[in-house]
């Protein structure tokens, strides 16, 4: 028995154990799941295919007819795996374990051999006629969904590159990093920051001059952060302006936001805490009084914690 052969007789006997689970309504373990799909990695599987119909092909199906035994395919053959759609009509590349796994009333020009990897890449790449793998679909139906990677436009890269900084990766950084990180943050903090979004993907907007941070000490208790956010590729939700605050005897940070609104000139006021929960205060108070409002905002969230 060939090593292959014997991997997928391994797989095999996963697939109808994992099977049996669900018809029992066992409940499933990570490690049988694990197992399956580290197996899986390791195998080449059978697909069934469509060809080019030419006069190759009905040499190819004559060959095999005479010699019993595989062939090799033209270097510019084009085999196209046979999908099968599910109720929800979603496709699926069908492989399988064995030929026997195949019906008959799956017509097919042939079939090839490919790594399980090989599979999904495939699927993946089909774009959004191709939701995954499936094997053995009339025995084992074991399922695998891909994750389609999303193309974006550049107006949207910027404004997912922008929330990304404001509302995940800076927040984050001021609540887990400690008052060292606190005390060290300016303009290049920023920047560096959008540029680790931009890199190898488009053109960075931004310059280290667009940032502008002060750093303030409010009292002997309180320290606080202004920063002025670039105006560039601004949209609805984006900061125009960040506070920043520390309270010494809670050794505590604080993160909040003025963003911009829906409707023109629409401001809008946002704290955001260590676990990334938003609270929305309402309409932003004129610039004049923001930072005053920040401070009486983070005396009162201390206070009542």
């Amino acid at each position: 028995m060939s090593e292959n052969k014997q991997l997928l007789d391994e797989i095999e006997a996963l697939l109808e154990q994992h099977r049996t689970k669900i018809a029992e309504n066992t409940p499933l373990t990570k490690e049988h799941v694990d197992e399956i799909m580290n197996k899986l990695r390791q195998g080449m599987f059978i697909i069934p295919v469509k060809m080019q119909d030419d006069d190759r092909l009905a040499e190819l199906k004559a060959e095999v007819e005479r010699t019993g035994r595989p062939v090799k395919l033209p270097e510019d053959a084009r085999p196209t795996p046979i999908l099968i759609q599910n109720p929800n009509k979603e496709n699926y590349v069908a492989i399988y374990t064995s030929m026997k796994q195949i019906p008959d009333t799956i017509k097919h020009d042939g079939c090839v051999q490919m790594k399980f990897d090989g599979c999904m890449n495939y699927a993946k790449q089909a774009g959004n006629t191709v939701h995954g793998v499936v094997v053995n679909p009339f025995t084992h139906n074991f399922i695998m969904k891909v994750r389609k990677e999303q193309k974006v436009t550049p107006e949207q890269f910027h404004m997912l590159a922008r929330k990304n900084v404001e509302f995940v990766l800076f927040p984050h950084s001021i609540y887990s990093n400690g008052k060292d990180y606190f005390d060290g943050i300016n303009e290049e903090t920023l920047y560096r920051l959008f540029r680790d979004q931009y890199a190898n993907k488009l053109p960075m907007p931004y310059t280290q001059d667009d940032f502008a941070v002060m750093q303030l000490g409010i009292s002997a208790d309180m320290d606080l952060i202004h920063i002025d956010m670039p105006s560039k590729q601004r949209v609805a939700g984006g900061c125009i302006r960040i506070y920043a605050t520390w309270t010494h005897e809670k050794n505590q940070a604080g993160y909040y936001m003025i963003v911009q609104g829906e409707k023109p000139g629409e401001r809008r006021f946002l704290y955001m805490n260590d676990q990334g929960k938003v609270t929305d205060y309402g309409e932003a108070p004129v610039e004049s009084v923001e930072m005053q409002t920040v401070l009486e905002k983070e005396t009162e969230r201390l206070s009542s914690n």
